[in-house]
């Protein structure tokens, strides 16, 4: 089951990766503006936000089978809708529906993989990474329509026969508190690191004079980087408190972003970030296990928080760049940085 669960996250890693590339080919199909065609990530992380919190209240009966089935049609329907050639809003219809399903998979599989142990943790998160790295290339190639059929299959294909989330030994019940307040706040920000990226990389690329496809391909670099920060940071900082990694990998993601904003070094500069930013989504995860209780609600509230960074700040940041510049996704994602930075230094207070 382990290795159909990496397989799984794989599949799902190249379909988010694929949607910020999709954005100016669906701008110049479509006749949208840029901050128009990028409503498409606020629609499939709104689907994801909805189908995160629905798996959180959900009682131990319905979660442990029900949820994954359902879970499993909404996203095959949803990848279905998108691979037709529909016209606009409808696509922002699909990848909704898309959404509802792919958030429940990610709660169930970040569920059963931390049962089994942190490292399974990053393990699953790395291969999504990897996944995700193959996203924009596959993009470039086909520019949409039948991958998403493609992916589809091979997901159904992929798929465990049987799921279930870890049993809980006791009723569970959440507790609110500054430190479960200050996670949620800390993977919010984040979300504007990690989708902000790759969500207006293509964009922010092209703006750098890189013709569209080899813009869409290149967005690829970013999720190898993200991979590789996940599976090879945990085993070369293997002493290292989670505070140090946070704390070190944000401020060299702050020194990154110098690198995006020119045309040269930008391309090197997204590889480079996604290598920074990869640890910080596991470790935290493993940072909440080792101070909270890691039931399945702990971690449906914390990905829902998640989910409505990802639904929300990209969305922000394109409005702000079509206010302003294309090649100013440094400036906004630098927000997000240094507002996870503040939150590492309160959770290193309040959790001692």
């Amino acid at each position: 089951m382990v290795v159909r669960c990496l397989v799984v996250f794989g599949l799902l890693g190249l379909f988010q990766a694929s949607l910020g590339p999709l954005i100016p080919l669906l701008s110049d199909r479509e006749h949208l503006t840029p901050a128009t065609a990028g409503l498409i990530v606020t629609g499939f992380f709104g689907g994801c936000l909805v189908s995160t919190a629905v798996g959180g209240a959900l009682t131990e009966r319905w979660a442990r089978g029900p949820l994954y089935i359902v879970s499993i049609l909404l996203f095959l329907c949803g990848l279905g809708l998108f691979a037709l050639p529909l016209a606009w809003p409808l696509p922002l219809v699909a990848v909704a529906v898309a959404g509802l399903g792919f958030g429940g998979l990610v709660l169930i599989v970040n569920t059963v993989m931390a049962a089994e142990g942190v490292t399974y943790v990053n393990l699953v998160n790395g291969t999504y990474g990897l996944g995700a790295a193959a996203g924009p290339a596959l993009i470039s190639v086909t520019h949409g329509g039948y991958l998403y059929a493609v992916l589809a299959v091979c997901l159904l294909v992929s798929l465990p026969l049987r799921m279930t989330m870890p049993a809980a030994a006791t009723r569970e019940r959440l507790t609110v508190s500054p430190v479960l307040l200050l996670f949620c706040a800390m993977l919010f920000c984040y979300a504007g690191v990690e989708t902000g990226l790759s969500s207006w990389e293509a964009t922010q690329l092209r703006a750098h004079g890189y013709a569209p496809d080899t813009a869409s391909a290149l967005t690829s670099l970013f999720w190898l980087g993200l991979a590789a920060g996940r599976l090879l940071v945990p085993v070369v900082t293997r002493s290292w408190t989670a505070v140090r990694i946070l704390v070190t990998a944000l401020l060299a993601c702050a020194a990154g972003l110098t690198l995006i904003a020119v045309d040269v070094s930008a391309p090197a500069g997204f590889f480079l970030l996604g290598v920074f930013a990869g640890p910080i989504f596991p470790t935290t995860l493993a940072w909440i296990a080792a101070t909270l209780p890691h039931p399945r609600r702990v971690n449906a509230v914390v990905l829902t928080i998640a989910m409505l960074g990802n639904a929300t700040l990209p969305t922000l940041i394109g409005y702000g760049m079509q206010a302003t510049s294309d090649l100013a996704l440094p400036l906004f994602v630098a927000v997000g940085v240094f507002g996870c930075l503040a939150i590492v230094v309160a959770l290193r207070k309040a959790t001692r």
